[in-house]
């Protein structure tokens, strides 16, 4: 996870001291998160991709945090919806 995301993190826990952990899904180990936003219930993960590198195509999963009170994550990739998570109170870890 790059600096903006371990920002967002920290920022998100010094606020509400309420997150939960939620695992995404990436199209290849060379994705990352590169910006992380938050829109009222909704998430918006941003992935980057390292240049000059050659990839396996391969989801490979992160965990990232958020606030308790988020009911969507999206991923971001090439500036489209690559995936869409529905979050539900019944479990703290997905």
């Amino acid at each position: 996870m790059d600096k903006l995301g371990l920002l967002f993190l920290s920022s998100v826990m010094a606020c509400s001291g309420a997150y939960k952990t939620l695992t995404i899904e990436k199209p290849s180990p060379c994705h990352y998160v590169e910006k992380i936003s938050r829109e009222n219930e909704k998430v918006k993960v941003f992935l980057g991709r390292e240049k000059g590198k050659l990839c396996p195509q391969v989801i490979v999963k992160e965990k990232v945090k958020v606030e308790k009170d988020v009911r969507e994550v999206e991923v971001i990739l090439n500036n489209r919806v690559w995936k869409k998570y529905k979050i539900t109170e019944e479990r703290d870890e997905y």
